[in-house]
């Protein structure tokens, strides 16, 4: 039985994820109606003891979730859990009923991505990295079950992917503690599959609104806003707090987290917290971070023309996805004025203001002002001032350790353009 989970950043992430590695961690990100690490307690029931992985991270994730801290020492068994498995009742089960009185190393593919150990056995010497974990088993020569059908994570837009899978198992989770759908039935909501529709405490269902689950659940959370002739269609999640508008076209596969405000047509999409989209525009097979703003007919191209697979602009180079479908891959605290066209396959950086005619680049670093007919610097202290001003309408406030972690990004940003683009004040 596991009774408390370890968990930690695999290395590779810091690359792969970007650009949502450059203010979180791997396990912040959202999956179905949770994040990762949300999913891995409600799916084990076990307790967070401890999360390993860049320090100044660490520090700004628990600043944001003080509830993640470190909690008091157990008894029972520590799972250590790379963040490139994710959390499914199949692989968890297997995990918990490999039960042993020595540590365990379950592998896939053969690669380390989790080890199990009594608490008494981690007490004595936990390793505050992923790779020095994988040593140590090796070295020590740990008995290894190799894991059934694992979901594994080195990309974001694998998200995408596992989105359907995630929302339908933690259907399962959320269906008892929720309002019977004939509490909106009489408000002449159309419910197609209404047992598989689940609704959180003191949200609000215009009528005319249509949520159609033959395909798929659909989670809406509590105090959620759904104004009149929207249209949902399952499998779909809907975080706490957030708005979904007048005529929205909401299609299977789409994520959207706590305190959105989201409108126009959305396909298999996944929109981090506090983050809008509220006018009419298409977003369709894309990711987008924390604060982020799009503007009024913002539309991403998420099919190439030839109908050839994808590839990505990152930081450290160019990489297949091998996908078909995918738009925009968008960092925390972007804004995109109205209009803007998002090129098939778009990585935008942190703290970016994009606007201007025309198409834009399919590559846009962190701390961009313009990007289509000309680029500059974002100052940042102006890029600082625009974040807490968003903030605040949010009753938030930027933490020190954000900041800090804003501020290396932009250090890293300006250090390879200082010699390329002016810097707007």
């Amino acid at each position: 039985m596991i009774t408390n989970i370890a968990l930690y950043e695999h290395p590779s992430h810091i690359e792969s994820l970007y650009p949502f590695s450059v203010l979180h961690l791997p396990w912040e990100l959202r999956y179905g109606a949770m994040t990762i690490v949300e999913a891995w307690q409600k799916f084990s029931g076990a307790s967070l003891l401890a999360c390993y992985g860049r320090p100044s991270h660490i520090a700004s994730f628990y600043a944001r979730f003080p509830q993640h801290r470190m909690q008091q020492f157990g008894v029972g068994r520590v799972l250590a859990v790379s963040s490139k498995l994710l959390p499914t009742k199949h692989t968890i089960a297997q995990i918990a009923g490999a039960d042993s009185t020595r540590p365990l190393v379950f592998s896939a593919g053969g690669d380390i991505v989790a080890v199990c150990m009594a608490i008494e056995n981690w007490i004595e010497g936990a390793p505050s990295a992923w790779q020095d974990l994988e040593r140590l088993a090796r070295d020590e020569q740990w008995q290894i079950v190799e894991l059934d059908s694992p979901r594994l994570l080195q990309y974001s837009w694998e998200l995408l992917d596992a989105s359907a899978e995630a929302i339908a198992e933690q259907f399962q989770l959320v269906a008892d503690s929720t309002i019977h759908h004939a509490d909106f039935l009489n408000a002449h909501v159309v419910a197609l599959a209404a047992d598989a529709i689940a609704v959180g405490e003191e949200s609000s269902i215009a009528p005319l609104v249509v949520l159609d689950a033959s395909r798929g659940p659909i989670i809406i959370g509590s105090n959620v806003t759904i104004m009149p002739h929207a249209t949902i269609i399952g499998p779909c999640a809907i975080g706490d707090h957030s708005t979904v508008k007048v005529g929205a076209k909401i299609y299977p596969g789409t994520v959207i987290g706590r305190w959105c405000k989201v409108g126009g047509e959305v396909e298999s999409s996944i929109f981090h917290d506090f983050s809008n989209k509220q006018h009419d525009g298409f977003v369709g097979h894309s990711i987008i971070g924390e604060w982020v703003n799009l503007g009024a007919d913002t539309n991403t191209s998420n099919l190439k023309n030839t109908y050839r697979p994808i590839s990505v602009e990152m930081p450290s180079g160019r990489i297949p996805t091998g996908r078909t479908f995918l738009g925009l891959l968008c960092g925390d605290h972007t804004k995109a004025g109205i209009d803007t066209m998002f090129s098939t396959g778009t990585v935008v950086g942190i703290c970016s203001n994009i606007f201007g005619a025309g198409y834009t680049p399919t590559f846009i670093p962190s701390f961009t002002w313009g990007a289509i007919e000309s680029s500059k610097l974002y100052a940042i202290e102006t890029a600082l001032d625009t974040a807490r001003r968003a903030m605040a309408r949010r009753q938030r406030k930027l933490l020190p350790e954000e900041e800090a972690l804003i501020r290396a990004e932009f250090e890293r940003v300006a250090a390879r353009n200082t010699a390329a683009l002016d810097v707007r004040n």
